[in-house]
């Protein structure tokens, strides 16, 4: 296989669909919730570690987007404006609900690293 630098970023996801057997709909889900969870264990500790994780991971997707939309202009001349708003819709979901459900309650708990036990800190 010949490496196509215009469009190595699309066959990359190609490739990871194929192996994995996911749709790229499925995809945009899993990896979005993904990316999300991990962001917010490293971050657990800063008082905006959720609507940072949130930040990240909708830049993220701005620049998987932003090569989708490259390859479309690439092959056809424009972007692809529906198929680019369902796959920020689809990645951006469960982090938006994790994000709005910890902004709504306030607060989190957080463990006490001296007793042991949990801690009220607000948002």
């Amino acid at each position: 296989m010949e490496l196509n630098w215009e469009t190595v970023w699309y066959e990359s996801k190609a490739w990871i669909e194929g192996e994995l057997g996911m749709s790229s709909d499925l995809l945009h889900v899993q990896i979005g919730l993904a990316v999300f969870l991990a962001c917010v264990l490293l971050l657990r500790t800063r008082r905006n570690g959720v609507l940072i994780a949130w930040c990240l991971v909708a830049g993220l997707q701005t620049v998987n987007e932003a090569f989708d939309a490259r390859d479309w202009i690439i092959w056809t001349g424009s972007v692809n404006w529906p198929e680019t708003a369902k796959d920020c819709s689809l990645t951006l979901f469960w982090p938006t609900i994790f994000l709005v459900t910890w902004r709504w309650t306030g607060r989190v708990q957080m463990p006490d690293a001296a007793q042991g036990r949990p801690r009220r800190r607000s948002a």
